[in-house]
Order: structure tokens, then C-alpha cells, then sequence
């Protein structure tokens, strides 16, 4: 399956797994709700029982509605024009509540209109209740113009939601499966792309030690034809051939070790005064193999009055080699331009070429372990996909800035930033194009 389907069907299934969850949070709520209305009911049919079974109204024309108020969610005001017994209203009102399964604690408040107070209070708790004198808000010491049953519940909105605990638990155990899920596809997505990355990195290392190792091969068996021994300057090319291509893969062997050591622990920096106009002529003779083979143009304008810094000559060396070898690398006929130059205690080493170019959606990408842009001839170079990120990690190091600036189809230049006078700053890359 290709990866752009992948995405595609990542990006698709989490919008999905979003919309069950707003879902879910909807269908909850309407569950709420439906409790709360419920709730409501019950209570009326209390109080409406509660008017049946005691003569407390004068207008028996009048309905529910005209009789019963809620001044807040858990309040209810119910009229009353004869007081009857205390004990039998209590008592009526505590069977009731029983009987509609409305098991919540419970303060009845006693209101005369012509005091303009309450005058008896009483608690009715439910089984599961905390048994503790509750205390009435302020809302609920109101004056209306007629005497008052007072009805409030402060445990009402625990009620309804220990009453939807079933459906509250069934959302969680449904929306940890939705994440598990998400963090599934998430997980072999990655899992998918780094074996690509692994794969990648084993035909890169094929193709990388395949010409060398065949070079040798074929200079040694040279070296033992007869024709060979007897002709020193023949000889003298397969040898140096075979010093040359053995050298070439040692270079590679032990980035690929410091690589690997990089990973598990810091870099070990051996700090001293390093010349870097120096290492940049001892880069180009390290790279004079390449060079000759190319055709190469390399400009050098080391323009830097102070090209001296304190840092490890041995890693500082690495990254210039290997952002020349890029270069020479990535350039049919290759014109590099090395530039230098000092401003503001900053040393700036940029290296310029004329190869293909990257393109603006893989600048992000290219300072990553393991990847090669893949597309005109950049491919067909040899490398491991680790230079770049090998060094993005020794400049990490130095607290130093690396920027490249890439134009399609006409090159790119890379651009390292050295503090010269203590640490550089706390970015430590960017990219520009």
C-alpha cells in the first residue's frame, strides 16, 4: 500500500474517531437531559399526590402549573392555602418520593406569607445520602405573596448523574477504545515508516560499499596477472587505486560508527583553537579524489578576517567534508563556491553549489536521519541519508546554526554559523528557501 494511501486512511479514520467522540459527548448530553426531565416529572407527581392526598388548596379549579414554581433547577414551590399536620405532610411527601424512586436527600421548608418566614424546616434523606443538615441557598429564602411548600434538592445534579452511570461508563470504555485504536494507527504508521527508513538504509549501504569493494576486487586481481607484475606503473595505479578506494571506506566505516555512537550518548567535544580556512583546504585535499573524478570547480573566497574559533577540529572537519562532498556529489558538473566571512563575533561558512536543488517541501526533512529526497537524480547519488543529520548534530553541539537556502533545478547553499565568543543561542537550525 503506498504511503499517501496510508496517510490518506490515517487522516480519514481520525476524523471519524473525532466524530464518534463529539458523538458520543452529544448523546451524552441528551441523556442528561432526558434524566433531568425525568427527574422533574417525579417530583411533580409528589407534589401532585401530595395535593391529593391533603386538602391544602381553596381553588380546585386551578392546575399543576398555576400551583407549582421552580425559582432555581432544584427548587420547587408548591402552594398552599390550609396548613395541615406537619408530621402527615413530612411523612406523605417521604412515601412518595420512595414510591417514584426519586431517592435523593430532601429539605422541606415551611413558608408563612403573613410572617414573611419560614417557620419549620425538616431533612428527608435518602438511603444513600450523606445524612447531613443541608444547607438551603440563598435563592431559597424567598418571599412570595402565599404560603409555601418549599421543595430543594442539593444533591439533585449528583443524582442524575450517578443515575447515568451505566452510560457514562459505557462513553469512557467506548472513547478509550477509540484512542487505542487512533494510538494503534498512529503506532504502525510509524512502525511502517521507519522499516521503510531500515530498508532504505540497507539498499543505501549495498549500493554504498558494492563500487568500492568491486574496485578493489577487480585492481587485486589485476595485481595478480603476470602482465601486471612486470609493469611497475600499472602496478603503481591498482595499488594506489586499491589505497585510495580502502581509505574511502574507512571514511565511511567510521562515520557510520560515530553515527551509531551518537546516538546512544552526547558527543565528546575535545575543544581547542581550530583554523577553520585550514580545515576547509585540508577537507578539499581529503577530497581531491573526488574532485578529479568530477571535473570540479571549487571557488574559494575566505574572505573571514578572524577564522578561528574554539571547537573539536575533528568534528568541525566532518561537517565541512561532508557538506562538500554533497556538493560534488548532487552537481552534474559541479562549481562550488566556499565562502567566509565574520560579522557581529559570528564566523559564517557557506558552501554554494549548482546540483538540482531541493524542493520547498523537503527542506524540514532533509536534516533527518536516514533521508534522501528522492526524486530527479539526487537518488542515484550514494550516501546513507545520515551526513546531514550527523552533522545537524555536531553543530547542536557547538551551539552553531545551520540554514540552507534551495532553489529548484539551480542549487543550494548551506550556510553554518559559529559563535565565536560563547554560546550561539537556543535554535539551533533553521531553514529558509
Amino acid at each position: 500500500m503506498k504511503i499517501k494511501t496510508i496517510q490518506f486512511s490515517v487522516f480519514i479514520s481520525t476524523i471519524i474517531i473525532g466524530l464518534i467522540v463529539l458523538s458520543q459527548l452529544f448523546w451524552l448530553r441528551k441523556v442528561y437531559l432526558r434524566e433531568e426531565r425525568e427527574f422533574d416529572y417525579q417530583v411533580v407527581r409528589v407534589l401532585k399526590s401530595l395535593y391529593g392526598g391533603l386538602d391544602l388548596i381553596k381553588d380546585k379549579s386551578l392546575n399543576l402549573n398555576d400551583l407549582i414554581s421552580r425559582p432555581a433547577p432544584n427548587i420547587y414551590v408548591a402552594r398552599v392555602d390550609y396548613w395541615r399536620s406537619k408530621e402527615a405532610i413530612i411523612g406523605l411527601i417521604d412515601d412518595r418520593l420512595e414510591d417514584f424512586d426519586v431517592f435523593t436527600d430532601c429539605r422541606i421548608d415551611f413558608y408563612d406569607s403573613s410572617q414573611k418566614r419560614i417557620f419549620y424546616e425538616a431533612d428527608i434523606h435518602a438511603a444513600t445520602g450523606s445524612h447531613r443538615q443541608s444547607l438551603a441557598p440563598a435563592n431559597l429564602r424567598m418571599k412570595p405573596n402565599f404560603n409555601a411548600l418549599i421543595l430543594y434538592f442539593p444533591n439533585r445534579n449528583q443524582y442524575i448523574l450517578s443515575n447515568m452511570l451505566f452510560w457514562i461508563l459505557s462513553a469512557i470504555v467506548l472513547l478509550g477504545v477509540l484512542i487505542w485504536l487512533g494510538a494503534s494507527i498512529f503506532y504502525l504508521q510509524k512502525q511502517r515508516s521507519l522499516n521503510k527508513m531500515q530498508k532504505d538504509f540497507v539498499n543505501n549501504f549495498t549500493h554504498e560499499f558494492k563500487t568500492p569493494l568491486s574496485v578493489i576486487a577487480l585492481a587485486a586481481e589485476s595485481l595478480q596477472k603476470p602482465s601486471s607484475k612486470n609493469n611497475s606503473e600499472k602496478t603503481d595505479r591498482y595499488a594506489s587505486m586499491v589505497e585510495q578506494q580502502t581509505r574511502y571506506l574507512q571514511n565511511q566505516i567510521e562515520r557510520l560508527l560515530r553515527n551509531a555512537h551518537s546516538e546512544n550518548s552526547q558527543l565528546q567535544l575535545i575543544k581547542e583553537t581550530v583554523n577553520v580556512h585550514q580545515l576547509i583546504e585540508d577537507a578539499i585535499s581529503n577530497l581531491q579524489p573526488l574532485i578529479d573524478e568530477k571535473k570540479a570547480e571549487i571557488i574559494l573566497e575566505l574572505e573571514a578576517e578572524n577564522p578561528c574559533l574554539i571547537a573539536d577540529r575533528n568534528y568541525v572537519f566532518i561537517v565541512l567534508v561532508n557538506l562538500m562532498e554533497n556538493a560534488l556529489k548532487y552537481s552534474a558538473n559541479p562549481k562550488i563556491i566556499i565562502h567566509t566571512h565574520n560579522k557581529n563575533k559570528h564566523l559564517y561558512v557557506s558552501v554554494k553549489d549548482n546540483g538540482e536543488g531541493i524542493d520547498k517541501k523537503n527542506l524540514h526533512k532533509i536534516f533527518k536521519k536516514f533521508y534522501r529526497v528522492n526524486e530527479g537524480n539526487i537518488q542515484s547519488a550514494k550516501g546513507f541519508g545520515i551526513g546531514l543529520s550527523f552533522v545537524k548534530k555536531i553543530l547542536d553541539s557547538h551551539h552553531a546554526q545551520i540554514t540552507v537556502e534551495s532553489v529548484k533545478g539551480i542549487g543550494s547553499i548551506f550556510t553554518v554559523t559559529f559563535y565565536q565568543n560563547g554560546v550561539y543561542g537556543k535554535e539551533n537550525s533553521g531553514i529558509v528557501s
